[in-house]
């Protein structure tokens, strides 16, 4: 079979190119210390390196996922370290104003503090991450979770817990709720509510409200109606005995009250009626008598019903709960409330950073692995380069001798 000199040229000069282009990849590689990223340069090393770094683009956002989740928490922390320095201003405050030595002066000037903290309070409990999420939202984020209104701070948020994904299998909180941050259970209540009680008992008249009150004889009661009904319950206590009554009042509208307490005057000694001058209730009696329990729904804060016995001395009556001394403790309470919060947060923590060690080790191992694939095998390379460039420079002068002879040197 006979070759065409045109052939001959064209088929030589893509062999050559072909070595060329291989040299070139070759010095390439050496120059990067990359193996040759072609799938066709190794289907099987391509395939498992395009699973490595896949897998390392996964480390890298769980990694991108803890540095969030760790600051977020380290935020919530230094929130929830400032809300306990509050408490415990507020406590300090309580035990001021409880001390029999405090005047009326005194305590006005603690609820104008006490009412400045509050505010900080509610500014700490809508605090925001940096990138402008609220810490303590649950899964509303957007919108401040606690607003205050006219029956108080409300929380507006959620239960739920903000988490984000730190591995194949374990999702991360980035916080607490603020319904569990800030509301104690349903025995503890709210820290907002024990708060407007604690400013509440500072607006009474008496240095010390007291859950329950006792005369001798008589009893004039003032409870502070509104005038919206409301449903009220009390214990009474006479020479006979004691029995809780329950009755609906208004302003202006007592004497469902004078019915009940009369129901039980049997049970009792006690008997009821309206007083023509306030319009309150006298209670009468062979005896002592005693008011306690006091409550209402809807509760209106404050002192429920101001007693007054028959030598004039006015005793202010709240809820057992709102005394000063019940609120000393649940303000401790409450301290101690945040500071468990906290110790749930630093769990949390421990729990990213242990994580974050995992996926860093996994990160290390992986870029090993990625190396392994993709670094060049340098000794071998060089061995390749120096076949190529031999069997280039054999082929050149192989070529060159040829296309060199005449057709008179083949007639010789």
């Amino acid at each position: 079979m006979s070759i065409g000199t045109a052939l001959f040229h064209n088929v030589t000069t893509r062999n050559l190119s072909q070595v060329n282009e291989r040299i070139s990849d070759l010095q390439g590689q050496i120059s990067s210390g990359v193996n040759d990223p072609r799938p066709s340069a190794d289907p099987v090393r391509a395939l498992r390196l395009s699973a490595a770094q896949e897998q390392q683009q996964a480390l890298d956002r769980y990694s991108t996922n803890l540095e969030r989740a760790g600051a977020r928490l380290d935020q919530a922390d230094t929130v929830l370290s400032e809300v306990g320095n509050v408490m415990r201003r507020v406590g300090e405050l309580a035990l001021r104003a409880a001390s029999d030595t405090a005047t009326a002066t005194e305590r006005d000037s603690i609820g104008t503090e006490v009412r400045a903290l509050r505010a900080s309070l509610l500014g700490l409990a809508n605090a925001r991450d940096e990138s402008g999420r609220a810490l303590f939202g649950g899964y509303g984020t957007q919108s401040d979770p606690f607003r205050d209104g006219a029956g108080g701070i409300v929380y507006q948020g959620d239960g739920g817990q903000s988490r984000l994904q730190v591995s194949e299998s374990i999702s991360l909180p980035t916080g607490l709720s603020g319904d569990a941050v800030f509301r104690m259970g349903a025995e503890g209540g709210d820290i907002f509510a024990l708060i407007d009680d604690f400013l509440g008992s500072l607006a009474t008249a008496s240095a010390s409200p007291r859950a329950s009150a006792s005369g001798q004889g008589q009893l004039s009661l003032q409870p502070a109606l509104s005038r919206t009904p409301a449903e009220w319950n009390m214990t009474v206590e006479g020479p006979l005995g004691r029995a809780t009554v329950s009755y609906e009042a208004a302003q202006g509208v007592l004497s469902g009250a004078v019915e009940a307490i009369n129901a039980q005057t049997a049970t009792t000694g006690i008997s009821a009626a309206l007083d023509p001058e306030n319009g309150g209730l006298i209670l009468t009696a062979a005896g002592d008598i005693t008011v306690s329990e006091v409550s209402s729904q809807p509760e209106p804060g404050g002192v429920l019903v101001s007693v007054q016995d028959a030598q004039g001395r006015t005793q202010a009556l709240v809820p057992s709960g709102r005394t000063r001394d019940a609120l000393i403790d649940r303000l401790q309470d409450a301290t101690d409330y945040v500071i468990d919060q906290r110790t749930q947060l630093g769990a949390l923590s421990a729990d990213a950073e242990r994580q974050s060690d995992v996926i860093d080790n996994r990160r290390l191992a992986m870029d090993r692995a990625v190396s392994g694939l993709e670094d060049l095998d340098l000794p071998d390379a060089l061995t390749r380069l120096q076949q190529a460039m031999l069997t280039r420079d054999a082929a050149q002068q192989t070529y060159a001798r040829i296309t060199q002879q005449s057709l008179f040197d083949f007639l010789r």
